[in-house]
């Protein structure tokens, strides 16, 4: 299955002369695309997983092994070559600038991990000026549809409604719904939506959790309370979609404040949930400080309004990285609350002003009254994306609905 961030990351006008390091999730799909993108340069035998003993091996025996490597390979054109778990690696980063600072010229060199390597690549680091990071998302609509035809590869559409629309309409292909419902139903991790049974796909939400509980959370913390951390976890599906209020999680759970701020931190940078910041500038008596989480693996939420809501943030984020990783600009995706409790789940906010305000709905409704407000506030278009809907409608006040399944071809 092509994955779209092969479409942008090899832009020889963005990464020509840097090494490339790709994050995500556990089991998201990094290792099968790093593989995937070497064969189809027609070279495989330059993965190397460090995970592996014969890897460490061959390195120990001879440190300057994988610079002999690319001397072999070089033909004029760079070698593809993937590390993939190097950070496991004690002094993996002299590692890297051993092999990437001589042969700049000749090595395109991808380095690939999660929890870990996120980690480390956001702190201050010798790395610095060598490369450029991105990012890994579970599957979109146009990866399990395998039409990438009419994903935005620019963000000026998202500010005229009327151009969205246009975009919107040419989006006709039934088998576009039906992979909107399977992505819903088994999520966008390959595995699961592969196999497309419920009963492997509940085993896999246990063992994926518990993989990243009891294993990754030890890499990364001294972390004691188990536990206490799986009862946190199991209790977050239900905030999904609400501000997040860590003083009711304190009367939930009975563990200090600090705690439960340190154990969002830390399933934060295992990639298992996300939070988005609320926008406040220009919005008078607006809710300042409380995020609002959701999780990267959405099928694990019962409720189907809140999973349809979570699969849009995990999309609009998304696209709004793609857009930041593309150089279009500084984007991130926030949300817009009130102390008069008017709220619109979504803002696009492009290089610290908003762009556009997003709404999610099951089912067709009115356009929402807070989206109208905020909208004519801001003075940006509001987009109500309803999951059970047939057509593009736009409304006075620069409002439009617009199908799930036809929005979430464009965002990618």
């Amino acid at each position: 299955m092509e994955r779209l961030v092969g479409k942008y990351i090899f832009d020889p006008e963005i990464s020509a002369g840097k090494m490339v390091f790709l994050t995500g999730p556990r089991q998201v799909g990094k290792t099968t695309f790093a593989k995937n993108w070497l064969s189809s340069e027609r070279v495989e035998d330059t993965y190397f997983d460090w995970d592996d003993p014969a890897v460490r091996s061959e390195y120990n025996r001879n440190p300057l092994y994988f610079r002999n490597i690319v001397n072999a390979k070089f033909k004029g054109r760079p070698v593809p070559m993937v590390f993939d778990e190097i950070h496991k690696q004690k002094n993996w980063k002299n590692i890297l600038k051993g092999v990437y600072d001589p042969n700049r010229e000749k090595v395109q060199l991808l380095v690939t991990g999660s929890a870990r390597l996120g980690l480390y690549r956001k702190s201050g680091d010798s790395l610095v000026g060598r490369y450029f990071s991105f990012q890994m998302f579970p599957m979109g609509l146009p990866e399990v549809a395998s039409d990438f035809s009419r994903i935005l590869e620019e963000d000026s559409p998202l500010v005229a409604g009327e151009s969205l629309m246009e975009h919107a309409r040419k989006v006709n292909n039934k088998h576009v719904e039906e992979a909107l419902e399977k992505l819903l139903t088994f999520g966008g991790f390959p595995e699961p939506f592969l196999k497309a049974s419920a009963r492997f796909h509940q085993r896999w939400i246990k063992e994926y959790k518990t993989l990243l509980t009891r294993e990754e959370v030890r890499d990364l913390s001294r972390i004691s309370d188990i536990r206490g951390l799986e009862h946190l976890i199991d209790i977050l599906p239900s905030k999904v979609g609400s501000p997040l209020s860590i003083n009711s999680l304190r009367e939930d759970l009975g563990y200090h404040h600090s705690t439960l701020v340190n154990w969002i931190n830390i399933i934060k940078e295992l990639y298992l949930v996300f939070t988005i910041r609320p926008w406040y500038r220009n919005i008078l008596r607006s809710i300042k400080k409380e995020t609002k989480l959701f999780f990267f693996d959405w099928s694990s939420l019962p409720d189907p309004g809140r999973r349809f809501e979570n699969l849009m943030a995990v999309s609009l984020v998304r696209m709004a990285v793609r857009f930041t990783e593309m150089g279009l600009g500084s984007f991130e995706i926030m949300y817009i609350r009130d102390k008069e409790k008017r709220e619109v789940d979504f803002v696009l906010i492009k290089d610290n002003k908003p762009m556009a305000l997003f709404e999610t709905k099951e089912g067709d409704s009115e356009i929402s009254p807070s989206g109208r407000y905020f909208g004519k506030r801001l003075g940006i278009p509001l987009y109500q994306i309803v999951h059970r809907f047939g057509r593009c409608e736009a409304f006075p006040g620069n409002c439009f609905k617009i199908p799930a399944s036809k929005f979430l071809m464009l965002t990618g």
